[in-house]
């Protein structure tokens, strides 16, 4: 939210809402199981086979993933040149990081309503509340000199896989329970606000699920992108005109730097 301060003060109308992140998928084990053979009188050479056969075809589970370290969410986001790329716009630059969720200073920015902020922003503290989160770190960019582009990416990790996936849970039901909903941004300080209709989730694969919210007397949109991988819940939001799904893409190449 902080991040949204500095941008709004810059007189953007579309400036931006603290992004970070968020998405994921976790790893499914898959264990075969053998099925035993049965013979009215089994001879030696029978059984070796029968026992050989079953212990061939039952491999062990595979092991479970370490959580990764707070130490190293920064590695997992996109570098600013793989999201020049991704976004087609070299005039990118690097913004504020955050360390933590915040709520906006009252004085400066207001959501309305207050519980659906999730749906439009990026680390909205009603997203995290109550889900044991353990370290967040957010990145986030602007399109420079004119800010038409906002991006922000977050990684938060949790105590295990398990807690990551009922975190997402969470996300996605509030997500769900905002859909269709009229969300006001007002720009105390600028005496100006904008107003958006909040999205549907939308399933967009690879344990990705997706957002995007319209502006309803501008081209200017906010896509959401979260997803849950080992213990880790990624949050992506980028802000701006003519958005494809670039916030899946993004999502997808945090996920894929996180071990499984």
């Amino acid at each position: 939210m902080r991040q949204h301060q500095r941008w709004a003060n810059s007189g953007s109308l579309r400036g931006r809402t603290r992004v970070a992140l968020a998405l994921s998928s976790a790893a499914v084990l898959v264990v075969g199981t053998a099925c035993g053979g049965e013979s009215a009188t089994p001879t030696e050479e029978s059984t070796a086979e029968a026992s050989a056969t079953s212990t061939s075809s039952t491999p062990p589970p595979p092991p479970t993933p370490a959580p990764v370290a707070a130490a190293k969410l920064p590695e997992l986001l996109p570098s600013l040149e793989e999201l020049k790329t991704i976004m087609d716009n070299p005039q990118l630059i690097e913004g504020p990081n955050s360390t933590g969720v915040a709520v906006p200073d009252p004085s400066q920015q207001v959501y309305e309503p207050e519980n659906c902020a999730s749906s439009f922003s990026g680390g909205a503290p009603p997203a995290y509340e109550g889900t044991g989160y353990r370290k967040f770190h957010g990145a986030s960019q602007v399109q420079s000199p004119t800010p038409s582009l906002m991006l922000g990416e977050s990684v938060v990790t949790f105590d295990s896989a398990a807690a990551a996936q009922r975190a997402l849970a969470n996300y996605v039901e509030q997500w769900r329970r905002c859909a269709n909903k009229q969300f006001v941004w007002k720009m105390i300080t600028q005496g100006q606000q904008a107003a958006f209709t909040l999205g549907e989730p939308v399933d967009a694969g690879g344990g990705v699920t997706s957002l995007r919210n319209v502006n309803d007397n501008s081209p200017v949109t906010v896509t959401r992108a979260i997803a849950a991988k080992n213990n880790v819940l990624v949050d992506v939001q980028i802000m701006g005109s003519n958005l494809a799904e670039q916030n899946v893409t993004i999502a997808n190449r945090i996920l894929e730097k996180i071990p499984n």
